[in-house]
């Protein structure tokens, strides 16, 4: 099982590198009318903190509170840092000596972040009437 939570994990990481390669100012910007919705962009920003924040996390062997390291905010900084943070998340696994308990619930709960945010996103982006690259097989 566990290999294959890293396998869906790994595959969620390229379909987001492939929606950041379609990505521009504008569309990261835009905002649907609806209660509590957020842009593109914010949506993106969690899941690289969240990324970052999990890494840290398996690394330490502990949660470790959230923090994104974006300083810049365009379409080619999401690129950049998203294929980055999932870079920093495949390397912490791969430094996971003993999977404990806490290390398999990290795992665990970043799979469910990608997955959650990858729903909204998707909603966000047929709302604008935007196609999705056909990895993201949930659309």
């Amino acid at each position: 099982m566990h290999k294959e939570i890293l396998k869906r994990l790994s595959k969620r990481f390229e379909a987001y590198d492939e929606l950041a390669a379609t990505l521009d100012d504008a569309l990261l910007k835009q905002k649907i009318e609806v209660p509590k919705h957020k842009s593109l962009a914010e949506h993106l920003w969690c899941v690289i903190g969240a990324r970052e924040s999990y890494a840290k996390a398996l690394s330490e062997g502990a949660w470790a509170g959230f923090a994104c390291s974006m300083t810049s905010y365009g379409a080619g900084d999401y690129r950049l840092s998203l294929r980055q943070s999932g870079k920093v998340v495949q390397e912490a696994i791969a430094g996971v000596e003993d999977w404990t308990e806490e290390s398999h619930s990290l795992l665990a709960s970043l799979a469910e972040h990608e997955v959650m945010h990858e729903g909204q996103i998707i909603r966000h982006m047929y709302a604008l009437e935007r196609t999705l690259p056909e990895s993201w097989f949930w659309a």
